[in-house]
């Protein structure tokens, strides 16, 4: 969700850009962090009313689902003509249940991220960015703990349990 890694910079970034940026999340303690990194605007999972219409009111010119399942599927549908979403995660479940409706009569575009096979120069361009104007600005809020290999039992079960906000930086020991 909004407050994981992925969620939290791309919060981040595009506020930065100067867009207004609706953050979506569980955790209801999280409003001071997410407001801190740019949201203008929370909604809390469980209280969204999804819809089950193969298409429903236009409310987003794009979207990063870290989620996957019933959000990204309620995300195709009220995306705004010509709106993209960015799927990165599945955590939500891995089916996508939506209808054609919303790329035929909307144009939206679902966009799987794939940084493994991503051809080089795309790669190169997108890092140049990231150190310009997409640069996070709130860096060392978001990278919230370091940790060793040793460690990482631990902080797995924190993911699973719900417990992290931000990105956890591993330590690799030197040579």
């Amino acid at each position: 969700g909004a407050t994981g890694g992925v969620g939290s910079f791309a919060i981040d970034m595009f506020a930065g850009l100067g867009y207004q940026v609706t953050a979506f999340t569980g955790k209801r303690d999280a409003d001071d962090y997410l407001k801190s990194l740019g949201a203008s605007d929370i909604c809390y999972r469980g209280e969204v009313e999804m819809g089950t219409r193969p298409m429903e009111k236009a409310l987003w010119g794009g979207a990063v689902d870290s989620v996957g399942g019933d959000e990204l599927g309620w995300l195709t549908r009220t995306l705004m003509p010509g709106g993209n979403v960015a799927s990165i995660g599945l955590a939500g479940g891995v089916n996508l249940n939506t209808t054609v409706l919303p790329f035929i009569l909307r144009g939206v575009n679902l966009l799987g991220i794939n940084s493994v096979y991503i051809a080089t120069e795309i790669r190169d361009r997108v890092w140049r960015r990231m150190g310009s104007d997409l640069r996070p600005r709130h860096f060392d809020e978001i990278v919230t703990r370091t940790v060793d290999l040793d460690e990482l039992p631990g902080v797995f079960d924190d993911y699973v349990a719900g417990k992290n906000t931000g990105r956890t930086l591993v330590k690799i020991a030197q040579a």
